[in-house]
């Protein structure tokens, strides 16, 4: 394993653990270049403040207990690149994100997910 292979596999899992500790989304939110990326099937959202906005969003629209039964089902790491798959339950059972980082920092993640319909 490479240095950058290293260093973008701690960032990520350093994001990933700021996210299942609960941390505050500045927490989350810090291990982003100031000008990252963040794609989403219906927004690009441009620089910190705006991942900031869709991190409060996203979490305040899980269901219950989500964070406690999120699953990650995949992590891949070549270079500055990562790539994860992830579920929560039966609610979420596909999420996944890329990411790609340079000098310790996120600068572009794309995120998509199915969640399962309402019954």
């Amino acid at each position: 394993m490479n240095v950058e292979t290293t260093v973008t596999e701690s960032v990520v899992r350093h994001h990933l653990q700021a996210f299942l500790d609960q941390k505050p989304v500045a927490a989350i939110v810090s291990d982003y270049d100031d000008d990252a990326l963040f794609y989403s099937e219906a927004v690009i959202y441009r620089g910190k403040p705006e991942i900031h906005g869709f991190f409060e969003n996203f979490i305040a629209a899980l269901p219950a207990r989500a964070i406690e039964r999120f699953a990650l089902r995949s992590l891949r790491v070549d270079g500055n690149i990562a790539y994860i798959t992830w579920c929560i339950g039966s609610d979420i059972p596909l999420g996944t994100d890329t990411f790609v980082v340079a000098n310790g920092k996120i600068v572009s993640q794309t995120f998509a997910m199915y969640a399962a319909p309402a019954q």
